[in-house]
């Protein structure tokens, strides 16, 4: 396979959209722009899917893996890296302080490792970043080209600040606090009508590498967490987000309150992520993620503090 070496260029504004459209990243390909750095972050039932990117992917992008450096533990499904570390990671990447980060993934029904992606780099500090709106399946089905050919990058001179009010920690919840919590799992995960870890939960802890033998979880959601499921936030075609009113309507529907707190929690904390991203397409930009979710609340929690 060919590579290319591509040079640092001209910079871009730091307030970019949280999602753009195939289109749009097709024209700014097709015009030059040396900002702009492209990843695909797909996760697949073995894992990163890194053969898959490998065999047909953007022009210009390169493979994301988003579990990189991230520490496994029984409570937490996927930790948050060492900031120095991915500070490295992302630099090898060849991502600068004036790059445009676009990340997008590979699926055919909704997705959920791509706004992780979006999120991680913001937590981060990357705050530059988009969503590519539909993934790669939008991509090729308006016509957009991909191919085999893989770059290489100088390397970068991003440099990672976190931003601790993205996340939140078992320790930080206290219900009643005033804090919204928006759940993402299935109505029925919700309410505790399965036994858990239920069948779904146990297939998104294998993706991750975990194994769920012997595990013992409550039933439930955090007191006074309300739910939205997540699918609810997405298109008809199941790839690409809702338009700003649509989700604003979703979120209204939910009653969830823009202008109040929002920690978003899910299974996990992989779909929450896609929570944040919908909060911050409606204009809300600072709804944290409960990084651990049901996997570690569940656990951790005593059966006075979870709700049914």
């Amino acid at each position: 396979m060919a590579f290319a070496l591509i040079r640092r260029g001209y910079r871009v504004s730091k307030m970019v959209s949280p999602l753009v459209t195939p289109e749009w990243l097709s024209s700014q390909i097709n015009a030059g722009n040396k900002d702009l750095r492209i990843f695909d972050t797909t996760i697949g039932p073995s894992g990163p899917s890194v053969d898959e990117f490998k065999s047909e992917h953007i022009e210009g992008a390169q493979f994301l893996n988003i579990k990189k450096h991230a520490p496994f533990t029984q409570h937490l499904p996927l930790g948050l890296q060492d900031p120095g570390v991915f500070q490295d990671y992302l630099r090898s990447l060849g991502i600068n302080s004036s790059s445009h980060v676009i990340v997008y993934e590979n699926v055919q029904l909704n997705g959920f490792a791509a706004s992780r992606g979006w999120w991680l780099l913001r937590y981060h500090g990357i705050t530059n970043v988009s969503l590519l709106n539909g993934g790669l399946v939008r991509w090729k089905k308006e016509g957009h080209p991909v191919t085999d050919k893989q770059v290489e990058y100088e390397k970068g001179d991003v440099t990672v600040k976190v931003n601790k009010s993205l996340v939140m920690l078992y320790d930080d919840i206290k219900p009643g606090d005033g804090r919204q919590f928006v759940d993402t799992r299935q109505p029925y995960h919700f309410n505790g009508e399965e036994k858990e870890p239920s069948k779904f939960q146990t297939a998104r802890m294998e993706v991750l590498g975990l194994k769920s033998d012997g595990l013992t979880f409550q039933t439930g959601h955090i007191p006074g967490a309300v739910n939205m499921y997540y699918p609810s936030m997405y298109a008809d075609d199941t790839i690409s987000f809702k338009e700003k009113d649509e989700l604003l309507r979703v979120f209204q529907s939910a009653g969830v309150k823009l202008d109040q707190p929002i920690t978003s929690t899910c299974y996990i904390g992989f779909t929450a992520c896609a929570l944040a991203l919908a909060a911050c397409v409606c204009g809300k930009d600072d709804a944290s993620v409960y990084i651990g979710s049901w996997a570690e609340y569940g656990q951790r929690a005593s059966a006075a503090e979870v709700e049914c």
